[in-house]
């Protein structure tokens, strides 16, 4: 094997290991749930580390404000000349530190004992300074970092994944959900992932209906002028079949002699319009269908539904979503 790929691979075990290594240490304290007691119920949380810790805290700062906690990343460095001030008696801190024993904790540690703010102290050192003057003390596994190296490499790797973890269990204590995810990625891949159906597809006089009662020819017009390469067909009950294209080359034979239901599909496909974009687009490849029906949640699983909108793949793809 490539010398370099044989490096990659010990590489990425060593983050296994000390991945491992965390998940088994869940086991044996009641610590963490303390600190998710402790973000839940604070204003806003400081992110802060030392070093290659203080990187790792701007990810940890930036997932949990992307989960709508109030979070920001800070420098210890920075934080003692004068970012303190942002932190009051209802703000908690979250102290990155492979060794708990940096200088600059000192003073952080000092500040926050004077003005009774509470910190989570995260460290593989038991006896560090951290963790002796930290409200929540968590004591994570020592672990070998790549290539036998001091580099923080496995540890950093183990250190985000807690603060992954630790972000997840905060958001499920608070019920938070993709709409919040949502509202805070208004751009890019996240942002259009979690775009729901009821706000990309036609809805009102946008969706091509006519009633079954119609000519086939009737149906043909509403159908090229809305332009979404079928056409619903509601019924006297109110059951909603649809006429494509496919159904009128299908029947193409003496086609203006039949009626809409005998040629039209009575088992429409069918999406609550809280559903994303995304899980539309799924569906209809996987059913090899253009286009689904949308109906309200609370209707999803009635016989006959009340038809809110039509959305098209093309809907889709027109905002990115394949």
């Amino acid at each position: 094997m490539n010398k370099d790929f044989q490096i990659a691979k010990k590489t990425i075990q060593s983050g296994i290991v000390a991945l491992k290594k965390l998940s088994s240490s869940f086991n044996r304290t009641s610590q963490f749930s303390k600190a998710v007691n402790l973000c839940n119920k604070a204003n806003k949380i400081g992110v802060i580390g030392v070093g290659k810790s203080y990187i790792l805290s701007l990810k940890v700062a930036g997932t949990m404000a992307s989960l709508n906690q109030r979070a920001v990343g800070f420098s210890a460095n920075d934080l003692i000349h004068g970012g303190l001030g942002f932190f009051s008696k209802n703000d908690i801190l979250l102290i990155f530190s492979v060794s708990g024993q940096s200088a600059e904790l000192d003073p952080i540690l000092k500040y926050a004992n004077k003005f009774k703010i509470k910190t989570i102290g995260v460290s593989c050192k038991a006896n560090s300074i951290l963790l002796k003057h930290s409200t929540i003390k968590i004591l994570l596994p020592k672990v070998s970092e790549a290539g036998s190296l001091l580099a923080p490499t496995s540890s950093s790797t183990m250190f985000t994944c807690f603060g992954d973890a630790l972000s997840i269990a905060l958001v499920k204590r608070k019920k938070w959900t993709n709409k919040i995810l949502k509202a805070n990625h208004p751009a890019g891949s996240i942002g259009r992932q979690l775009i729901r159906v009821s706000e990309v597809c036609a809805k009102g006089k946008e969706i091509p209906l006519v009633s079954a009662k119609k000519s086939v020819k009737a149906a043909i017009k509403e159908m090229t002028k809305k332009k979404l390469g079928m056409v619903c067909c509601k019924e006297k009950n109110g059951r909603i079949s649809i006429l494509t294209d496919g159904d009128l080359r299908r029947h193409s034979n003496n086609l203006y002699k039949k009626s809409i239901l005998n040629i039209s599909s009575k088992k429409p496909t069918w999406i609550s319009h809280n559903a994303t974009a995304l899980s539309a687009v799924e569906i209809m490849n996987t059913k090899k269908i253009t286009q689904i029906l949308v109906a309200h949640d609370r209707d999803i699983n009635k016989k006959i539904k009340t038809l809110l909108g039509v959305l098209h793949l093309h809907h889709c793809l027109g905002i990115g979503i394949k």
